[in-house]
């Protein structure tokens, strides 16, 4: 029987071409907008983290308001803050309350190149000390969530004479200063490291990249370019190393003035550039589960790219 024959119902029947368009027409739209809605929505950007070298601007209401006034704009949910023991520890809760307010994690940071070395180790432990004993001093939401070591002993006039046993110093210091902090903190531990350490070894047989980033919790790439496909193409290895061993990577990038070498920095390129940059890296590695986020060297740095 035809949709317009005559019969038991037939009136609903003429009714029902009309009725059946109509909903036809309502649904396709609705599936249409949801489509574009979906299609349309920019994917979330990964993490942004940056370097604040400068602690004196957390001892004031006005220097932490326009910390998060820029935290808030640049979307920024880490900090590595470096630790300033002369800093009264009010200033710290102050500064790390605020910053949960922002979904903003707070690492204790800090280090020199000679830490690396067996003789000024305890340099280290005395960082370890120091943040748990804050830790212990205050409320979960004025904690520290983790620490990060820049330690960069290829600084240093022994890196040249004796590589392989400076290598060596560096590989044991990062493993002390992991596992001192587990011992007895629920810290998560992260240290700056250069994007060449897979050419490296201490050992004879795996890299100082492949050892650090199966030690630590995470690690952040100072893998300075004004180029995003440059600073990816680096640290290829390093993210394969932490898809190894489920750890993450950030990558970092640079805004200060480097003189001799402005290739590696956006302080020309200015901020504009940076945040396309930004999105581009994004880009390329949103596959990668190693790609933690971009790491930004450093606050002062940041904003006062132009």
């Amino acid at each position: 029987m035809g949709i317009y024959s005559k019969g038991k119902g037939h009136h609903l029947r003429k009714r029902w071409p009309g009725a059946l368009l109509a909903a036809f027409v309502w649904l396709t739209g609705t599936i249409a907008a949801a489509w574009d809605s979906s299609a349309a929505a920019p994917q979330p950007p990964k993490a942004k983290a940056t370097w604040l070298w400068d602690t004196s601007l957390i001892g004031t209401s006005f220097g932490r308001n326009q910390i998060f006034e820029f935290v808030s704009d640049e979307r920024i949910s880490r900090i590595f803050l470096q630790i300033d023991t002369d800093i009264d520890p009010s200033d710290y809760r102050s500064f790390i309350i605020t910053a949960a307010d922002y979904n903003v994690e707070i690492y204790a940071l800090d280090g020199a190149p000679e830490w690396a070395l067996p003789e000024h180790r305890q340099r280290i432990g005395d960082l370890i000390r120091w943040v748990n004993a804050y830790n212990s001093s205050v409320d979960p939401n004025e904690r520290f969530a983790g620490i990060q070591l820049d330690v960069e002993p290829y600084l240093l006039p022994a890196w040249n004479t004796d590589q392989e046993a400076t290598a060596r110093h560096w590989l044991e210091a990062m493993a002390y200063f992991h596992d001192e902090t587990k011992q007895s903190a629920a810290l998560a531990t992260s240290a700056a490291l250069p994007f060449w350490l897979d050419a490296v070894t201490a050992d004879g047989e795996n890299s100082l990249a492949e050892a650090m980033i199966g030690k630590l919790d995470e690690v952040a790439l100072m893998s300075y370019r004004s180029v995003g496909e440059e600073a990816v193409s680096l640290v290829q290895e390093e993210l394969d190393l932490g898809d190894k061993y489920e750890k993450q990577v950030w990558i970092g990038l640079e805004t200060n003035r480097i003189p001799d070498t402005p290739f590696i920095s956006f302080y020309d390129a200015g901020k504009m550039e940076l945040t396309r940059e930004i999105a581009r890296i994004d880009k390329l590695l949103k596959a990668r589960s190693s790609y933690a986020g971009i790491c930004v060297h450093d606050y002062s740095g940041w904003r006062s790219l132009r």
